[in-house]
C-alpha cells in the first residue's frame, strides 16, 4: 500500500509492508542521504514484514524532491523533518487502530524519532529502534548528540556496527549506561550500514532483523 500526503505545502509519500491485523506497527524513517527505496530500507521492510511486523517507510519532504527531481538535496530544516514525523504518525495511528507502535529508523531518520519522542510527541508510541544512531558527525567524536536520549519514555533499542564512523562505541557505551531502558546490539565488523562487506550489504542483516522483531514483540505485549 502507498500513499502520500503534504508537510508545510511539500508532498510527501509513505508504504506500507506486512498486513495490519493482529501485528504492531513499526513506522521507519530514511537516512540524510537514502530513500526508502534504497536496499537497506526495503530489506528492514520486508525482513520485519516477513516476522510478523506491519511496517510504514516514508520521505522526509527533501527526499520526496530528490526523487522526483532526479538530483540530491541536503534535509529539511530540523523543524520540518520533526513536523514530517509527527504527520506520518497521525496517519500511522489512523492506520492501526489499538495496536502497537514503535518507531524509528535509520540514521537521521531514528535519531528525529528519538527528538520526537523526548519532547513528548510521540505519546503512541511504545518503543523507538535506531538503525545506526548517528552519535557524532563523522570524525568529531566529542560533539555528541545524545542529551535528549534521558528523555525517550519508552524502551529504546540501538543496534550499531562496530566499525561505525558516526558511532564511536567508546563514546556509546558510556551514553546508554545512564538511560533507564535501553539494549544495544553492536555488529562486529560493521559499518554504519550495519553491513560487514558493501558488496553483500544485507548478507548477515538476519541477526539485526531478529533482535529488532524480537524488540518489537516484547515492548508490545
Amino acid at each position: 500500500m502507498t500513499d502520500s500526503f503534504e508537510v508545510e505545502g511539500r508532498p510527501v509519500s509513505w508504504v506500507r509492508d506486512g498486513a495490519l491485523r493482529g501485528r504492531p506497527m513499526v513506522v521507519l524513517a530514511h537516512g540524510a542521504g537514502a530513500p526508502y527505496t534504497h536496499p537497506f530500507m526495503v530489506g528492514a521492510a520486508e525482513g520485519l514484514a516477513a516476522r510478523g511486523c506491519c511496517v510504514v517507510r516514508f520521505h522526509f519532504p527533501y527526499m520526496e524532491a530528490a526523487q522526483r527531481e532526479g538530483k540530491k538535496k541536503g534535509p529539511d530544516p530540523q523543524r520540518r523533518l520533526l513536523a514530517t514525523w509527527r504527520a506520518m504518525l497521525d496517519r500511522a495511528v489512523a492506520m492501526r487502530g489499538r495496536g502497537p507502535l514503535v518507531i524509528g529508523g535509520k540514521s537521521m531518520g531514528g535519531r528525529m524519532a528519538s527528538m520526537l519522542l523526548a519532547a513528548g510527541d510521540a505519546p503512541e508510541a511504545v518503543g523507538a529502534v535506531y538503525l545506526g544512531y548517528p552519535l557524532h558527525p563523522p570524525g568529531k567524536p566529542e560533539k555528541l548528540r545524545a542529551d535528549h536520549l534521558a528523555d525517550v519514555p519508552v524502551p529504546q533499542l540501538f543496534v550499531q556496527g562496530a566499525k561505525d564512523k558516526l558511532c564511536d562505541p567508546a563514546r556509546l557505551r558510556p551514553v546508554l549506561r545512564k538511560l533507564k531502558d535501553v539494549e544495544h546490539l553492536e555488529l562486529e565488523g560493521a559499518d554504519h550500514s550495519l553491513a560487514r562487506s558493501r558488496k553483500t550489504p544485507m548478507a548477515e542483516a538476519d541477526v539485526w532483523l531478529d533482535a529488532v522483531a524480537d524488540f518489537v514483540r516484547r515492548v508490545s505485549a
